[in-house]
């Protein structure tokens, strides 16, 4: 009797079940084989729905993929240091600036790029044409001058919706910032916002320093079964419009001996509808993740101020997600383009379900619609 795992042409036939069995005969007339399907492994439904309570987009930059380097799949990744800067131009935008290029959107040119911003370096009062957000990563930002001055320093963080106006753009000491751009950079120099801008979404005046790590709420619920016990956050944006998100995670590590128990994936595998960013602000240890790639499960290695982008739909996590051995901690920036959501697989074949509930992780029969990444 062979066991064999999946679709196999030297096999009697083919079942689409979780095992398939091959009873071999040896008969008067000569070899005959017949196949025969084990029992199938059943778990039921989830307990509750699995599906993320949003709708999905089907196109756009929120579930697109990203180019990368060569060999690197689905998952974009590097240490951005490993990139040449260049220089940083576009419409109204005075010279001087250099950046590193992260990433691209194929669909509508939005990009993520590590900016520097020299000592004395200006830009005059007005709005960007498409939404700015950034974070310092070192020196001084200022947009504005006297009292109502927004004034960023390292780990601060500023969002500027497409046409809202801020004053004149400034750094003393120069500034290297971590910056996204949803579209084209294109500046317009203005005393006024341009109509129909977004000004409720606009966040001003957030340092990580003045805000608090939290458990729970305010971050919102992320699966079924609520957040993982013990997950600190700062959520910097939750877009009132698009539900975009931009948070802070901490994260930490002790010495101990391997266990065996599941890891927070219930050793298995994360999923998103949308893209998830990631820049590693710092991190003691190197952490290696399993990514559910088309040529299989691949283990990528994540350091420290280590940049991805993992579109949509591709599981990642499984038994490496959490092999850190010695004492540390981690300080991600992270951001998707819808809210966040995750379910979980057993594996690479997105055939089993896992599901958290208060008494851990329970398997069910898969029946989350699979996310594809959108080319």
């Amino acid at each position: 009797m062979n066991v064999r795992l999946g679709p196999d042409p030297s096999s009697c036939g083919v079942w689409w079940l979780r095992t398939t069995t091959c009873l071999s005969l040896t008969l008067a007339a000569g070899l005959a084989c017949i196949a025969l399907p084990a029992a199938a492994q059943e778990f039921g439904p989830p307990s509750v729905n699995q599906a993320p309570p949003f709708p999905v987009p089907e196109e756009g930059y929120e579930v697109e993929g990203r180019p990368g380097p060569p060999g690197s799949g689905f998952v974009l990744h590097y240490t951005p240091t490993a990139i040449a800067w260049e220089a940083f131009e576009g419409p109204g935008i005075p010279a001087g600036l250099q950046r590193r290029l992260l990433s691209q959107s194929p669909s509508m040119g939005a990009v993520a790029q590590i900016t520097y911003v020299p000592a004395g370096w200006r830009q005059a009062a007005g709005y960007d044409e498409v939404d700015n957000e950034l974070v310092v990563l070192d020196g001084d930002l200022s947009f504005g001058e006297g009292a109502g001055a927004e004034r960023l320093a390292r780990y601060s963080y500023s969002y500027i919706p497409a046409g809202v106006m801020r004053g004149s753009m400034a750094s003393r000491q120069g500034a290297v910032l971590l910056q996204w751009w949803k579209g084209k950079p294109k500046f317009t120099a203005s005393d006024r916002d341009r109509p129909g801008a977004r000004v409720e979404a606009r966040i001003r005046d957030w340092n990580q320093f003045d805000a608090a790590w939290y458990i729970g709420k305010p971050f919102p619920d992320y699966r079924s079964g609520g957040n993982f016990p013990g997950a600190l956050h700062k959520l910097l944006r939750e877009d009132p419009d698009t539900g975009e998100m931009t948070w802070m995670t901490f994260s930490s590590s002790i010495p101990a001996p391997p266990s065996g128990k599941p890891s927070n994936f219930g050793g298995g595998y994360e999923v998103h509808p949308s893209f998830e960013e990631y820049f590693f602000l710092e991190k003691t240890n190197d952490t290696v993740i399993g990514e559910c790639l088309e040529q299989g499960e691949t283990p990528v290695t994540y350091g420290d101020r280590t940049y991805w982008w993992r579109p949509g739909g591709v599981a990642h996590g499984g038994h490496m997600s959490r092999g850190e051995r010695d004492a540390g901690y981690t300080i991600s920036i992270v951001r998707t383009g819808t809210p966040l959501w995750a379910t979980y697989v057993s594996d690479c074949s997105y055939k089993t379900g896992l599901e958290y509930t208060g008494e851990g992780w329970k398997k069910y029969d898969y029946d989350v619609p699979r996310y594809r990444v959108h080319e």
